[in-house]
């Protein structure tokens, strides 16, 4: 009946009134000892910080479960695209072993290159190199991040991937757009003059890097190679001449034999009037005629001013050499690419760690740049790597590798600097909004008493955010900053109504803002109570792809934990200690408006 809901809503308002009582006793209190109250709270903030920060996780966004993920598998180099196949196959079929076939949906296999497909179109450096491509169910029984660890774990152990390097890349394109391209969130750049130098250089940091020594670093490697086999034919020049071919012409019928004539031969077409595509007409060998050095040096060869054709040794011999994989350019100078994963440790703490192992060679100059020192002058220890020149004068400069650069790039510098600029343009718009207020009060101590609330958030968040496993990063600052925009119009609702209490009533500091939060208690806990619940959902994060969101959530929930209390006591303690009125407040006792009267 109404009687009975009408009976019910006023039994509830009793409740809360007398809960506002309780709140208002508990004020009294707060506001007789202010100055213990405001020391506490900042006390606690700044134990907090000083507890809690170091430990923290900290990276630039949340891992999301992507259900998909990538294996780039890089066999020793100079295997033949037909030797590749059969490790790739092995590869596949232990994913397919380890991975359940519930959860999984499909594997696509990527080997080698083609010389008429551009490379900016795959990671594959040569025929040694493949992308193994896995795909998840969307309701399956663990995260492509666990699935990640376990593959890991079993090719480093599995006997038949022994001398292989796996790299495994979960973060899809944001991750690429942000390291580049590159898969990996921490990469090693290393730029100088010389490519032989570097190489040794990156050799160096791969082993202070890789293998466990440093924790958290997983699938260290190095993206370009120096030993990739070369046969290098040796033309001589008199002999070819004598026979009337140039070096044209062995070129040519070297590239027909091996590849094929239509690299070099643009001018045979076919067109397919069915169809409507014309194709490329050219000359080739099958590949299986090429074993061995000697059947290149029985390759045959001829020219418009030679009619008989000769084999290519009577003109020739093979070097062996070897050459770099590929070639990156970094400003026109060779540089080299040194990338590695995060496994079980955040991205922060395991690029300060790298940061680390990097002043073992070379000196700092800024933060992610290093000058290096010269190779020849490293020497291994227990610890690693230490800068050592007998020959040199004590006290003399280290011999640097001139030209040359150690840059830490990648995820990790994106990450510092967006910190960076989010910390500095929110403590800009902190100023912006605390000149608004001072403009609309026409005072410089309420605003100020509003704003010192604002990093007592703090004292929830950090703790939410320990507890939950979330790391610092974009997400979760920017959590931080909605709390602030909660916090100042929570906080305004309540000082800017004291204000008035004081212009108009002529009350006392300490007599208007107990007025004012007796009156205001409710709609700030309201408020508060809508957001939290709001936010609760997407903080216990229940569904897949809902950890992208979590953190902000989280930081919220923890902001509104701290900032409720820190609204309701610690800003009227902060109110009344700035404002000493010379008159004493005058000591009566004022009761919570009805909530028909709240404005």
């Amino acid at each position: 009946s109404l009687t009975g809901i009408a009976g019910a809503f006023a039994a509830w308002e009793g409740i809360i009134n007398a809960g506002i009582r309780l709140y208002v006793r508990a004020l009294d209190f707060v506001l007789a000892h202010r100055g213990s109250v405001i020391g506490g709270a900042f006390c606690l903030l700044v134990i907090i910080i000083v507890l809690l920060v170091p430990s923290m996780r900290r990276d630039f966004f949340p891992e999301v479960d992507s259900g998909a993920f990538e294996i780039a598998v890089r066999a020793p180099s100079g295997t033949r695209i037909e030797n590749t196949e059969q490790i790739i196959k092995k590869v596949d079929l232990f994913v397919r072993d380890t991975i359940p076939k519930k959860d999984l949906q499909i594997v696509i296999a990527e080997l080698g290159v083609s010389s008429d497909w551009s490379a900016a179109y795959t990671p594959n450096s040569g025929p040694m190199d493949a992308v193994v491509k896995v795909q998840l169910n969307e309701h399956r029984a663990h995260s492509a991040e666990e699935y990640i660890r376990l593959l890991r774990q079993g090719f480093k152990t599995h006997p038949n991937f022994a001398g292989l390097d796996f790299s495994f890349d979960s973060g899809g394109l944001v991750r690429g757009a942000l390291n580049e391209g590159k898969s990996s969130p921490i990469n090693i750049q290393i730029v100088g003059k010389k490519q032989k130098p570097l190489f040794i250089l990156a050799d160096m940091i791969l082993e202070s890097v890789g293998s466990g020594k440093v924790r958290g670093v997983a699938d260290a490697r190095k993206l370009q190679r120096d030993n990739a086999p070369e046969l290098r034919i040796v033309v001589d020049r008199t002999a070819a001449s004598n026979l009337g071919l140039s070096q044209e012409d062995i070129m040519k019928n070297v590239i027909a034999a091996t590849n094929s004539s239509a690299t070099f031969n643009k001018k045979n077409i076919w067109f397919d009037n069915r169809g409507g595509n014309q194709y490329y007409v050219g000359v080739q060998f099958p590949s299986k005629e090429f074993q061995s050095k000697d059947d290149i040096l029985n390759i045959q060869v001829t020219s418009p001013k030679q009619g008989k054709s000769i084999p290519l040794s009577l003109v020739a011999s093979i070097v062996d050499g070897n050459v770099p994989t590929d070639v990156h350019h970094v400003n026109f100078q060779p540089a080299l690419d040194l990338t590695m994963n995060v496994e079980g440790v955040d991205l922060g703490h395991v690029s300060n760690d790298v940061a680390e192992v990097l002043d073992q060679f070379g000196k700092r100059n800024r933060a992610g740049s290093w000058t290096p020192y010269d190779p020849a002058y490293l020497v291994r220890d227990k610890d690693g790597f230490t800068y050592s020149n007998p020959r040199a004068p004590e006290g003399a400069e280290p011999k640097y590798l001139e030209g040359s650069k150690l840059i830490l790039t990648g995820e990790y510098t994106r990450m510092q600097d967006t910190f960076k600029y989010m910390g500095f343009f929110l403590v800009l718009a902190a100023v912006l909004i605390y000149f608004l207020m001072v403009a609309l009060d026409k005072s410089f101590l309420a605003p100020l008493s509003v704003m010192m609330i604002v990093p007592l958030c703090l004292i929830g968040i950090l703790p939410m955010l320990w507890l939950t496993g979330s790391a610092i990063n974009v997400q979760s600052m920017l959590g931080f900053i909605f709390i602030v925009g909660i916090q100042v119009a929570n906080t305004v609702l309540m000082t800017d109504y004291a204000q008035e209490l004081r212009r108009h009533e002529g009350l006392s500091a300490v007599e208007a803002i107990r007025k004012a939060a007796a009156l205001r208690v409710r709609p700030i806990t309201m408020t508060a109570l809508a957001a939290f619940f709001a936010m609760l959902p997407t903080a216990l994060s229940l569904e897949r792809g809902g950890e992208a969101n979590a953190p902000l959530a989280r930081a919220i929930l923890g902001g509104l934990i701290a900032g409720e209390p820190a609204t309701l006591f610690v800003l009227p303690a902060i109110y009344a200690f700035l404002f000493r009125d010379k008159k004493p407040a005058r000591e009566h006792h004022v009761e919570a408006h009805p909530p028909t009267q709240l404005i």
